[in-house]
């Protein structure tokens, strides 16, 4: 068995030997870091805090609606919308926008140049 032995300590695990004169690094600016930090955290709060318990808070304005009346049924419950209609709304029509003349509309397509293959110079 010596063999073995012998065998098992050269190709074996060795048992590991801890150094205890291993320090870990530390960063020598860790500390001011630190303290940099938990400043900058408690002026974040402060702020927060301040803003919070100021007296002018201004609440945001619900968001109106602006949906047209004309589409807008109001609450509908699950039962309605698998009733089949015997006349089917055409929306096609709603909130049609009729111009008298294009100048209502304005100028904002004086500037604009026509490219492709046109016969002739069209004037806008």
């Amino acid at each position: 068995m010596g063999f073995l032995d012998r065998f098992k300590q050269a190709f074996g695990s060795k048992s590991e030997t801890t150094d205890s004169n291993e320090t870990e690094y530390r960063d020598p600016l860790e500390e001011q870091m630190k303290k940099e930090h938990a400043s900058r955290q408690q002026s974040v709060i402060d702020e927060a805090m301040a803003e919070l318990e100021g007296e002018n808070q201004q609440l945001r304005p619900e968001p109106v609606s602006d949906s047209p009346p004309d589409y807008d049924v109001g609450a509908v419950e699950a039962e309605d919308l698998l009733v089949e209609e015997g006349t089917e709304s055409d929306h096609s029509l709603f909130n049609i926008i009729e111009h008298e003349s294009v100048e209502e509309m304005g100028d904002h397509l004086e500037s604009v140049t026509i490219l492709g293959d046109l016969p002739e110079e069209v004037e806008l």
